[in-house]
């Protein structure tokens, strides 16, 4: 397909992981299976989106377009360096949201808003991609650290409500077991924007996507729906593999640069600790600081969180102040270096899993 890539971006920055908890084995396999059907319908379709354009903000949508829609015209706006949720667009980079046939962006969220205000004028299809996640499915954002999101997340959270049947057809399914009372959070606290987290919710979002590109290019309706359901029985199998590495953890918190993981840990009846908060922006003072590394020598942790970026400073201080601890790179996934697009948002979601099994001691 042809990229216009408008991402400048930083070296790249290497993403830890540790291996696959027994229990993921077979879940392994049944992805392995998923993804060889997703490239067998793929080519079966390549010139799939030939002519259409598109246009995105976020490197999971974009990965999203990509796959369903393999020759359109994607134009993949980054942040250019930016904080993604201070993106600016140019006057040109407004233009390709006004007229590109297919827009996919995270919602009226306050996320971007630049963005938002661009989709507003838009006259292509457009993927809202937490309008179609449903209010109830989404998470109140955790501004401040250790503001009890996470604690909230797993009184909702239990084994029993994480079975095979929340992720089938309808986001609000997924919402209804799992996010009871988050929907009345959001006007005070604001809404967590990194769905890309929970690949069940992303499962939803594919079909939304397989549906723009069809509107958009009916003559190719086919090819985008069968592989928009290739991508569902990806994320379907994804997220029961993540079930496995997340299964059997000594702790039920892991230590995070900042709080952007509710969505892979609370469906699992796990915990995120931030040093900072969901932006990122929340220096940690002292007190926090020490009273994490309490908690690291109460509970024996020996692995901290931390993004390249965000929040990496605090994160140095916590391993300095405790003894024995690694620092363990993981990423948020909204944007990704260049150089590691082409291992696909699937791989990089495990990855992060993984690094967080290697934290919770899981397995």
């Amino acid at each position: 397909m042809t990229r216009r890539l408008a991402l400048l971006f930083g070296a790249a920055l290497l993403l830890a992981g540790c291996g696959q908890a027994t229990e993921a084995e077979d879940a392994t396999e049944s992805v392995e299976d998923a993804g060889e059907s997703m490239e067998d319908a793929t080519e079966s379709v390549e010139d799939a989106g030939a002519g259409v354009t598109a246009v995105t903000t976020v490197y999971p949508l974009a990965w999203m377009a990509e796959t369903i829609a393999p020759e359109a015209d994607l134009t993949y706006v980054g942040s250019r360096g930016q904080d993604p949720h201070d993106l600016e667009l140019s006057p040109s980079d407004r233009a390709l949201f006004e007229t590109a046939d297919v827009v996919l962006y995270m919602g009226d969220i306050d996320f971007q808003p630049q963005v938002e205000d661009a989709v507003s004028a838009s006259t292509g299809e457009v993927v809202d991609a937490t309008g179609v996640v449903g209010e109830d499915a989404l998470l109140a954002i955790a501004e401040e650290p250790h503001d009890d999101h996470a604690e909230e997340g797993a009184d909702e959270h239990t084994d029993d409500e994480h079975t095979d049947d929340e992720h089938t057809d309808e986001g609000d399914d997924h919402a209804d077991d799992e996010h009871t009372d988050e929907g009345d959070e959001h006007a005070d606290e604001g809404v967590d924007p990194h769905i890309w987290f929970d690949a069940g919710l992303m499962g939803d979002v594919a079909t939304a996507t397989g549906e723009a590109f069809a509107a958009a290019d009916p003559d190719n309706a086919d090819a985008y729906t069968a592989n928009a359901q290739a991508v569902v029985d990806e994320l379907t199998a994804l997220d029961e593999e993540i079930d496995g590495l997340l299964s059997g953890c000594r702790l039920d918190a892991a230590i995070v640069s900042h709080e952007a993981y509710a969505y892979l840990l609370a469906p699992r009846d796990l915990e995120q600790e931030g040093i900072s908060g969901a932006g990122g922006h929340t220096e940690a003072t002292p007190q926090r600081i020490a009273e994490l590394v309490e908690q690291i020598a109460e509970q024996e942790i020996d692995t901290v969180l931390t993004e390249p970026v965000e929040g990496r400073t605090d994160a140095e201080a916590v391993a300095r102040e405790a003894a024995d601890v690694e620092l363990v790179e993981i990423y948020s996934l909204d944007i990704v270096p260049e150089e590691l697009e082409a291992e696909g948002y699937p791989a990089l979601l495990r990855q992060q899993a993984e690094a967080f099994a290697q934290a919770l001691d899981c397995g």
